[in-house]
């Protein structure tokens, strides 16, 4: 078995792209915070130019990301700047929205397209819309369970990237929200949630979890309290062929844990494709590696892959 999915990664600046893909990364995303929901590294113009050139000569890719939520003025001013990029050579544009959709395609209407709206792609149906559309790729949304996204992979004809390292996004808003979000907290639930203003993160005391939080130009955005793992558990994704795993890179804070963990799934994906037998054997080690990089608040698990999404009415009963 040959599985040789793409390793996605976003590097905060041109420095760390060759210590990346020097382990393993095969693409990199990067963009103009202005135009993203939330960026490790804030690429301008200029930088944008230097680090798409400097990935190709890496013989890797780059795609370009505006997720953002755009009103009317944004959706302008994108205008004018997609029009400053026309000669930098994307692999492809990441987007988030209709209207941005719209105006790559008028403007760029060669290059690919990935809809990566990690909260409303969780059927088949809509990611053949989007494929049917010209979308060559769709990141799937974060509570899905792993049945899920297989049978969305087995059910649609385009490329499916997920999330298999890092701290999910769970919640954003145009708004600045925490004030409003501890005081709902604070009046329907039980916890003692609180904020770490020193280091922007929501804490649980209940499940001693830190959620980390941005709050910028775009609003109030909340990451999941755990960093999803699944190195040891890429079997199924390898049989399913799911094309692109996604490493997200918002909680490391030092190059060196990063690089280590993206060696790690190189690693284990190699492991896999030549070895599956040994790749089971090793699985628990790799895990283990894993979490010697994690930061000292973060804990890990497996997301929602194999712990479906339940909601409850006020009766408390399940739906």
């Amino acid at each position: 078995m040959m599985y040789k999915p793409e390793i996605l990664v976003a590097p905060k600046d041109i420095s760390e792209i060759k210590s990346l893909a020097e382990v393993g990364a095969t693409a990199f995303v990067i963009g103009d915070e202005r135009f993203a929901l939330c960026l490790r590294g804030n690429f301008l113009a200029l930088a944008l130019e230097q680090a798409v050139g400097f990935i190709h000569d890496l013989g890797k890719k780059v795609y370009l990301l505006v997720d953002a939520i755009f009103p009317n003025a944004l959706l302008i001013e994108f205008e004018d700047f997609l029009r400053s990029i026309v000669d930098i050579p994307f692999d492809g544009i990441r987007i988030a929205d209709l209207g941005v959709m719209m105006k790559v395609r008028e403007i760029l209407p060669a290059i690919p397209l990935h809809f990566v709206d990690a909260m409303m792609l969780t059927n088949s149906f809509t990611v053949n819309y989007w494929a049917n559309r010209g979308v060559n790729r769709v990141k799937l949304a974060h509570e899905l369970t792993l049945d899920e996204v297989l049978a969305i992979k087995a059910q649609t004809n385009c490329q499916i990237e997920i999330l298999v390292q890092g701290a999910p996004l769970m919640f954003t808003s145009r708004r600045k929200l925490i004030d409003n979000y501890l005081d709902f907290q604070r009046r329907f639930s039980s916890k003692d949630i609180t904020i770490k203003t020193d280091d922007n993160h929501l804490f649980d005391a209940e499940r001693n979890l830190y959620y980390p939080l941005v709050e910028n130009e775009h609003g109030t955005h909340i990451y999941g309290g755990n960093d999803v793992c699944m190195i040891d558990d890429l079997g199924r994704l390898a049989h399913a062929g799911i094309d692109t795993l996604y490493i997200e890179s918002f909680t490391y804070t030092k190059t060196e844990d990063l690089a280590e963990v993206i060696k790690l799934y190189k690693m284990a994906i190699d492991l896999l494709s030549v070895e599956p037998e040994k790749y089971l054997k090793a699985g628990a080690a790799l895990y283990a590696e894993v979490v010697k990089h994690q930061g000292a608040t973060r804990q890990t698990d497996r997301g929602f892959y194999y712990k479906p999404t339940i909601y409850k009415n006020k009766s408390g009963d399940e739906r």
